[in-house]
């Protein structure tokens, strides 16, 4: 996973050291992966390390916040909270595709187990969008337990109110 995707933690990219090595397991990453165009990821790379340098010399004064610290989904929050997603967009979909792939089949088969225990033999003519909002609502359970279904409730009845 890490000859795949190693190139994409922030401690790699923003390490001018590695720009050969980085290019190299771009053009593999791209060959793979035919979403991306090598060339306008490596100067995204660079774009990147520019952008995040002027972030450095700004956090300074705030924080120690290091960026060659965080994890891929750090980065990315980063990148879509400064809007930066039209300027990076093949390194958007690149720490996206990273992101998505499952790097065990441990969590696939967590899906497949949740969707055997809702759809039993009772409920076997549901269909196929509720068994799959059923089966979200199952796996992202910690998530879905600290929603507020009141509200929900609330704002759903507010939409579809009928005028008379």
């Amino acid at each position: 996973m890490s000859d795949r995707f190693g190139f994409m933690q922030p401690s790699h990219l923003l390490n001018e050291r590695n720009d050969e090595r980085i290019k190299k397991q771009i053009q593999n990453f791209s060959l793979l992966y035919g979403e991306v165009m090598p060339e306008s990821l490596i100067e995204e790379v660079k774009r990147l390390r520019r952008l995040m340098h002027s972030f450095q010399i700004d956090r300074q004064r705030i924080t120690q916040d290091d960026p060659r610290n965080w994890d891929v989904l750090q980065l990315l929050k980063w990148i879509v909270k400064w809007a930066l997603v039209e300027s990076l967009p093949n390194l958007t979909i690149s720490l996206r595709i990273c992101l998505t792939i499952c790097v065990s089949v441990a969590s696939c088969e967590r899906s497949f187990s949740k969707l055997k225990l809702i759809k039993t033999y009772l409920r076997s003519t549901m269909s196929q969008t509720r068994l799959s909002n059923l089966a979200i609502l199952s796996i992202e359970r910690e998530v879905a337990e600290e929603m507020d279904t009141e509200q929900i409730i609330h704002d759903f009845s507010v939409m579809k109110v009928r005028k008379m």
